[in-house]
C-alpha cells in the first residue's frame, strides 16, 4: 500500500510538471512608446501626439503639426520560478506617422515584437478631432498578426482586429482629462477595459499624472488598474519622468523612469520599464520578471 502511494504521488507530480509547462503560456508585453515606458503607462489625459495610437486617439486633435516616430526597443525576461532563473533577450520596434494639420488629426503606427519565441505585428491608425473649443473625440482601429504556441506547444498563427474609442477635455492649460474604452466590442474580451484619467501641471514645471481602470464586463475589484507617474521640466528642453502602475486584472505592477529631450522639431526620448508578472492560475501565467529600455527618435514638422 506504502509504494502505491509512492507511486500516486510521483504520477500526480509529473502530470502536474508536465501541464505546467505545456500549457503555461505568458502573453507578449503590450506595445508602449519611450515615453509611455517612462511613466509606467500613464498618461490618457496628456496632450501628446506620437502616443495617440496606444494612449488616447483624441489627443491628437489639440496638434497643428505633423511628426515622424522611430523607436527600438530591448526587453530582458528572467522567469522567478525556474530553478535556474535563466535571462532571455527580445527585440522590439516600432514607426509612428502623424499628420494633424488638418480639421481632423490621423495617426498611422507599425509595431513588430518577438517574445520567447513567439512574434506581434501591429498596424494601427488613430483620429481625432474637435467636438468643441476645449474638448476632443478620437477612435484607435488596429490590425494585430500573432504567432503563439497553442495548448499542445505548437505554433499557430492568429489575427484580429480591435477599436477604441477616447475623449480628451481642456479644463484649462494646467488641467485636463480623458476617458478610454479599449476594445468595447470585445474581439479579444481580456483586453476589454475602460480607462479615465487627468493631468494637472504645476507653473510649468511639474507634471502630475494619475489613471484608473478596469474591465466593466466584470467585477470591477478584481480587474482595477492604477498607474501614476510625475514629469519634472528641467531647463527649458530635459524632461525627467517617473512612474508606477499595478494591475490586477493582469497580474502585474512595476515602475519606469525615462529622460527626454524636447526641441522644436527633434524630440529623444530615453526609458527603462521594469514589470514584475506574479505567477497566475487563473490566468495560465508565470512568474517573471521583464526589463524594458527603449530608445525613440521624433521629427516634428
Amino acid at each position: 500500500m506504502f509504494k502505491n502511494l509512492i507511486r500516486f504521488y510521483f504520477f500526480f507530480a509529473l502530470i502536474a510538471m508536465l501541464t505546467g509547462t505545456t500549457f503555461a503560456r505568458n502573453k507578449l508585453p503590450r506595445f508602449e512608446t519611450a515615453r509611455m515606458k517612462s511613466t509606467a503607462g500613464t498618461g490618457v489625459a496628456s496632450i501628446l501626439m506620437d502616443e495617440a495610437t496606444y494612449l488616447n486617439p483624441a489627443t491628437i486633435a489639440y496638434y497643428k503639426n505633423s511628426s515622424f516616430l522611430f523607436q527600438k526597443s530591448g526587453l530582458e525576461t528572467t522567469t522567478t520560478n525556474a530553478t535556474s532563473n535563466p535571462t532571455e533577450e527580445f527585440n522590439s520596434m516600432s514607426i509612428i506617422a502623424s499628420d494633424a494639420k488638418g480639421l481632423a488629426g490621423g495617426s498611422l503606427s507599425y509595431n513588430t515584437i518577438e517574445y520567447k519565441g513567439e512574434s506581434s505585428k501591429r498596424f494601427s491608425s488613430a483620429f481625432g478631432r474637435p467636438i468643441g473649443k476645449k474638448s476632443s473625440f478620437g477612435i484607435n482601429l488596429t490590425y494585430t498578426k500573432e504567432k503563439t504556441f497553442d495548448e499542445n506547444n505548437q505554433i499557430v498563427e492568429q489575427d484580429y482586429k480591435q477599436t477604441s474609442f477616447g475623449v480628451a477635455h481642456a479644463i484649462n492649460q494646467e488641467f485636463t482629462l480623458g476617458l478610454v474604452l479599449e476594445d468595447p466590442f470585445q474581439e479579444r474580451p481580456e483586453d476589454t477595459r475602460a480607462i479615465a484619467g487627468f493631468q494637472y501641471v504645476f507653473k510649468g514645471f511639474v507634471s502630475l499624472m494619475f489613471d484608473l481602470g478596469a474591465d466593466y464586463n466584470q467585477n470591477l475589484s478584481d480587474t482595477v488598474k492604477w498607474s501614476a507617474a510625475s514629469q519634472l521640466k528641467v531647463f527649458e528642453d530635459f524632461f525627467l519622468r517617473f512612474g508606477t502602475f499595478n494591475d490586477k486584472g493582469r497580474q502585474e505592477k512595476g515602475s519606469g523612469a525615462g529622460v527626454g529631450w524636447l526641441q522644436p522639431k527633434l524630440v529623444l526620448e530615453l526609458a527603462v520599464k521594469n514589470t514584475e508578472r506574479l505567477e497566475s492560475l487563473v490566468l495560465n501565467q508565470t512568474g517573471e520578471d521583464i526589463k524594458e529600455t527603449s530608445f525613440s527618435l521624433s521629427y516634428r514638422f
